[in-house]
Parts: structure tokens; C-alpha cells; sequence
């Protein structure tokens, strides 16, 4: 779940194995007997158990103060979006189904909502992109827009640790603010994940409790509040901050996305580490690790329960944020080279099977099926492709791809 690039680019590198086995047993043609083929395992999610937490380094001179300014004074002045580069794709686009898959959607209601984590991170967004953009520049087919999860600590510098003293290094900033506003542009849609996400890199798995008092809160966000639900708030609070600069949106048809943007990253909210649905009629906190219970479960709940009741320091509205869960899961390895046909089939598969599965955690709409994955899992254009033609394949079978503020709440 972390794109943090000091640690996060290397996360995807130690993945539990269970995840490659899985990848590498499951049938291309998605045969697989589990009621709940995308359940979190004990190790979801993972940190790297042969990484050093980064320390803050002694070399370095700017401050924090220091740095602040200095990304103030990128938000301030003008800034000159560069154009999207885009890029031909490398691997083919499919032009019919090739899985063998025979469940075809029954309406054009069966939808199917990819989500991204933990961006805009400097290592996999731009790829992502560049496949979406493929996908919508084809003649005469279906576009695709997905909802991007997002975390206000990719903004900030490298020179932190457990990402509990983030320090916002411009240098940092700028390429974040890109990703960011290339991604509203295109179309996509974005919520708010976290500012820190919590991460206790200890353990290598989120601890509300321990690192929302090892946080160091910025001056300037301590008027919002010092529980785990003001990290949301802080994280949607940076990232609206970087949107709001009007150099960035040149015709009112960017305004009108820049203002979306903003609607929905204050409208949906996904907890780090936590799949929890908090929306109205419905409440459920499902695949808790065993150490996440007690203290810790308590601590996760009631930070979905105070996003969804709307009313919290610097929100400025009191609707609820809602909290959006997963139905299926789509872990990638940084340093497993896929059979792209297989793995792409695979995940068709699973999130297929969830329109008829009984055990589907959010089984109101047993027609709506979230996936959950992460910006840096694709940090090549190969990775890309597989993510842009699970779309493709999912499209051929009739399904509709959609973005969270269209999921039925």
C-alpha cells in the first residue's frame, strides 16, 4: 500500500509467497474453488523484513520550515503543466476476448470499479496513465476511467522515517503535483487513502494506534485534529492544496474536472490496510489480521465511523465521506516477470466470480465488484499492459468499467 519511494518502491520486491504461488498455480482459465478467492492473507499488507527503516539523515541542511516555504512557493506562482506524455503501446492491444471466460455480464449494470492505492507514486502512476490513455484513444470502443486512491505523504520528501515526519521537499512536490494532475485531466477520479498511512516499518504492517502518536503534525494542519481521522484529513488537505493552484487549469472543461476532483476526494475515502465499509446502510469491517484486533480494530472502526459521519475539523461540509471496502485483490511483484496472458486471465477471473459469489462482502449490490490494487505494483510499461487489458478483457465480456462515485451508495 506504500508508494513512499525510499521504502515503497522496493515493497513490491518481497511480497509473501503465497501471492506468487498463486499467481503461478491458478489456471489461465480461472478455475479457481475458492469462496473467497481475493481474501487478505495474514501478511497482507507486507513491508520489506530485510529493509532498514530510513533514518532522517543529518546530512541534509533544508527544514522543515525550509521546505514548506519553498513548496509554498510552487503552489503560489505559476506553474506550467507539462503536456501528458503519452506513449504508442508496446505491447498490442487486444482486439477480442482471449481468456475462454464464459461467465459474460448479465446487464450492462454489472460493473466493475478497479481501484489504485496509495499514489500518486513516482514509480508506477506514469505508467498506468500512459495504458489508460491506450485504452481511450482506440477508435470506436469503450473508454475506461478508474478510481486512484490517494496519500498526501507523495508529495513530501524522501528524508523521513515510518513516514511519521514528512518533510515536503519541492523536488518531491513537483513531479507528485504531474501524476496528480495528469491523472484529473485524463478523466480518472481520485479519493483520499491517508497522509501517512500509518506505517510502523517495525513490523512492516500498519499500526493506527503506535504511529498516529509517533506523527509529527505540521503546524499548519494541528488545527484539524490529532486522531487517526485526521490523517485523512491532512492527506486530503494536502493534496487539495496542490489542486487549487489556477495556473494548473487552463479551459473550463479542466475547472469542471479540477472541481470534481476535489468533490470526490472529500466524498470517498479508502482506510490503509483496512477493508472497511462505512456508507449509509451498511458497515463492516472484514479480514483483520489477529494483531489488528482489540486496541487496534477499535481504533480502525471508529476512524471510519467519525470519516462517515461527515462533521470533522478543517472538512469544510458535513456530508459524509464514504468509506469504500474491496471485493477482489490484485497483488504485483516487482520482480516476477508474468506470463501477461495468464495473470491478466487470472484476475478476470476473480473479479468475475465475485458477481456470483454469496460470500461477497458488500453482497447489497452483488452487481458492483471492487478491485483493489496498488500504484507501485506497476512500475514497468509491461505491468501496464497487463492492468490495461484486464480492462480490455473485462470490456470484451460486456461488464462496465466504473469509477467510485458512481458505485450505488
Amino acid at each position: 500500500m506504500f508508494g513512499f519511494f525510499v521504502v515503497w518502491n522496493v515493497v513490491s520486491v518481497f511480497l509473501s509467497s503465497s501471492s506468487k504461488d498463486k499467481n503461478n498455480a491458478t489456471n489461465a482459465d480461472g478455475n479457481n474453488a475458492d469462496k473467497w478467492p481475493s481474501a487478505p492473507s495474514e501478511k497482507w499488507p507486507s513491508a520489506p523484513t530485510d529493509v532498514t527503516p530510513v533514518p532522517i539523515t543529518t546530512a541534509v541542511n533544508l527544514t522543515n520550515e525550509t521546505l514548506i516555504n519553498a513548496t509554498l512557493s510552487i503552489k503560489k506562482n505559476s506553474f506550467k503543466m507539462p503536456p501528458f506524455p503519452s506513449e504508442a503501446p508496446k505491447v498490442p492491444i487486444p482486439t477480442a476476448a482471449t481468456c475462454g471466460i464464459t461467465r459474460k455480464a448479465k446487464s450492462a449494470k454489472e460493473t466493475a470499479y478497479l481501484t489504485v492505492d496509495d499514489g500518486p507514486s513516482p514509480s508506477g502512476r506514469l505508467f498506468l496513465l500512459r495504458a489508460l490513455d491506450q485504452i481511450n484513444q482506440r477508435p470506436n470502443a469503450p473508454k475506461a476511467y478508474v478510481t486512484f486512491m490517494e496519500s498526501g505523504y507523495n508529495f513530501c520528501g524522501y528524508d523521513t522515517v515510518s513516514m511519521t515526519n514528512l518533510k515536503c521537499d519541492p523536488k518531491v512536490y513537483e513531479p507528485a503535483l504531474e501524476n496528480q494532475v495528469w491523472t484529473i485531466k485524463a478523466g480518472h477520479v481520485i479519493a483520499a487513502h491517508s497522509d501517512t498511512h500509518f506505517y510502523d516499518a517495525s513490523s512492516g504492517f500498519c499500526n493506527y494506534v503506535k504511529m498516529n502518536k509517533a506523527t509529527v503534525i505540521e503546524e499548519k494542519y494541528k488545527k484539524c485534529g490529532t486522531d487517526q481521522a485526521a490523517d485523512i484529513v491532512r492527506g486530503a488537505s494536502r493534496i487539495t492544496e496542490a489542486l487549487t493552484n489556477e495556473s494548473l487549469w487552463d479551459t473550463d472543461a479542466e475547472r469542471a474536472l479540477q472541481e470534481r476532483a476535489i468533490k470526490t476526494l472529500w466524498q470517498y475515502a479508502r482506510l490503509p490496510c483496512t477493508n472497511m465499509w462505512k456508507v449509509n446502510g451498511f458497515e463492516t469491517v472484514f479480514g483483520l489480521r489477529r494483531e489488528d484486533g482489540g486496541v487496534e480494530g477499535d481504533a480502525r472502526k471508529a476512524t471510519g465511523v467519525k470519516l462517515f459521519g461527515g462533521k470533522m475539523d478543517c472538512k469544510n461540509d458535513t456530508k459524509p465521506w464514504n468509506v469504500i471496502g474491496w471485493d477482489a485483490e490484485w497483488r504485483v511483484d516487482a520482480k516476477t516477470v508474468y506470463d501477461s496472458q495468464k495473470e491478466k486471465c487470472r484476475v478476470v477471473q476473480d473479479i468475475v466470480n465475485q458477481f456470483d459469489n454469496k460470500w461477497k462482502v458488500m453482497n447489497a449490490h452483488q452487481d458492483q465488484v471492487v478491485l483493489l490494487t496498488h500504484d507501485y505494483f506497476f512500475a514497468d510499461p509491461p505491468k501496464a499492459a497487463m492492468f490495461r487489458d484486464v480492462i480490455v478483457e473485462l470490456q470484451f465480456l460486456g461488464y462496465t468499467i466504473g469509477t467510485i462515485d458512481n458505485y450505488p451508495l
